[in-house]
């Protein structure tokens, strides 16, 4: 596992093409994820995308580090990098159900200690499924899986059938200690990321699933 993850290192450091932690070296990020693992450390998987041409097809990575707090995922993935994770293009951040249970106020606090993150980005909380799982799904046509998600929750979200609150107004709602939902996410037998509800939160954590049963 630990040589799986110098080689995805490795290659990640390629592509943002130094070692050292100037302007140049970010990471731009698609989507992202936090799991909680069995010994109680915070899971990240982040996708980002690699094309080698201008003519070339563009292909995801991943990368994974682990951490006691939200904080330290993000101070960990810069360490293995030895360079900044870029948010701007990220519009999804998927969180994993029991992750969620225990209260989002410090994701969403180390998420917005993000210089370039997007206040638009949508979060989402992955029902029956790990958010790894969530975050890596392939898309159902020739699409980078990242994209594909953002434009699931854009699409839901304009027609009314899922919750529209992204990062911004989420913090809002803990701030001001009102209750609030995000969407549900799940996957098909055949791995395709579909809505599944909602997810109900009071005073930041969440109490339970609403709604999407019965989806295939």
């Amino acid at each position: 596992m630990k040589r799986m993850l110098i080689l995805i290192v490795a290659v990640l450091l390629a592509c943002v093409g130094g070692k050292g932690r100037g302007a140049g070296d970010r990471l731009p990020i698609l989507s992202a994820g936090v799991s909680a693992s069995s010994d109680g450390q915070l899971v990240l998987t982040a996708e980002a995308v690699r094309q080698d041409s201008l003519e070339g097809n563009a292909a995801s990575l991943y990368l994974t580090t682990s951490g006691e707090d939200p904080a330290a995922l993000f101070t960990g993935a810069e360490q293995l990098l030895a360079g900044q994770l870029y948010l701007s293009h990220a519009r999804t951040f998927v969180i994993d159900e029991a992750v969620a249970r225990e209260g989002i106020a410090p994701l969403v606090q180390a998420l917005l200690a993000q210089d370039d993150v997007r206040l638009t980005l949508r979060l989402a909380v992955a029902r029956d499924v790990t958010a790894d799982e969530i975050v890596r799904a392939q898309a159902v046509v020739e699409e980078i899986p990242g994209e594909a998600l953002g434009a699931l929750l854009d699409a839901h979200a304009v027609q009314g059938g899922l919750p529209d609150l992204p990062l911004c107004r989420v913090s809002d709602r803990i701030l001001s200690g009102a209750d609030f939902s995000l969407p549900a996410l799940t996957l098909t037998e055949d791995g395709r990321v579909i809505p599944a509800g909602q997810a109900d939160f009071r005073l930041g954590r969440m109490t339970g699933f609403s709604g999407g049963e019965g989806l295939a």
